[in-house]
């Protein structure tokens, strides 16, 4: 699909990357510092981020994450109660994801924005063929393409992206302590079909807990010709390495 937002001018660009950050809720395998537990799950983590500018049409939204192992699932609402993944089933071309019940004392901000829920591909979901995603808690389904081929393996724990819209949304998954999530400190687009995105420097004195968990972080990038056999370039925080953007 041609990329609708490269004719933007470079403010937009700016102020998109600006706005862009993430955070990770709800990980059950979040430990003390000074403890080393097992790794968490992708179905235990799941994100949010605000979106660039206002949000006028939203619609359920969807990624190939981690060479189709994983999938993001981009609803809306409040950044702070973001929907945690309890069951996921495929029945024919469609994935049905339950999410938990959120305790009936939950605060939530009163903001609208869009948040990722990382998921494990059900077992007989081909990431090669066209699949659908629907949820009780949320009206409308989500688009998931196939991929034109299955990525080869990639090492565990290394990086992955996935578009989850055709306006420049995608999801980057990294891995590493829960309780601090990596943040996007700018986004944008070096040539043609190359993004380059750099996470801000943590605090020095930022203590974090030494598990190894999923976090997924929504990034934002206009200027591409395309969405077609993007390479992204990760620097910053610790995490160094190319992906390629899955999904077109």
């Amino acid at each position: 699909h041609t990329f609708s937002g490269m004719n933007q001018d470079g403010g937009m660009r700016k102020l998109k990357a600006a706005i862009v950050a993430s955070a990770v809720l709800g990980l059950a395998f979040t430990l003390g510092a000074c403890a080393t537990p097992p790794a968490a799950t992708p179905d235990e983590g799941t994100v949010q981020s605000p979106a660039p500018g206002d949000v006028t049409d939203p619609q359920l939204g969807a990624a190939w994450l981690d060479g189709g192992k994983h999938i993001a699932l981009v609803t809306y609402g409040s950044s702070s109660c973001v929907p945690v993944a309890d069951t996921v089933t495929l029945e024919g071309d469609t994935i049905k994801v339950e999410f938990v019940e959120p305790p009936a004392d939950q605060m939530c901000t009163a903001d609208f924005a869009p948040r990722a829920t990382v998921f494990a591909t059900p077992e007989g979901a081909d990431p090669t063929t066209d699949l659908k995603i629907v949820t009780p808690d949320f009206e409308g389904e989500a688009s998931l393409a196939g991929l034109r081929e299955t990525p080869a393996e990639a090492p565990a724990g290394a990086p992955s992206a996935g578009w989850f819209d055709d306006k420049g949304g995608f999801v980057v998954l990294t891995w590493g302590s829960s309780s601090c999530p990596p943040v996007v400190d700018s986004v944008e687009a070096t040539g043609d079909a190359d993004v380059a995105l750099v996470f801000a420097t943590p605090a020095a004195d930022q203590a974090c807990t030494r598990d190894m968990a999923p976090r997924a972080t929504m990034a934002y990038v206009d200027g591409l010709s395309s969405q077609v056999d993007v390479t992204l370039l990760l620097t910053g925080d610790n995490i160094t390495g190319t992906t390629v953007i899955l999904g077109s």
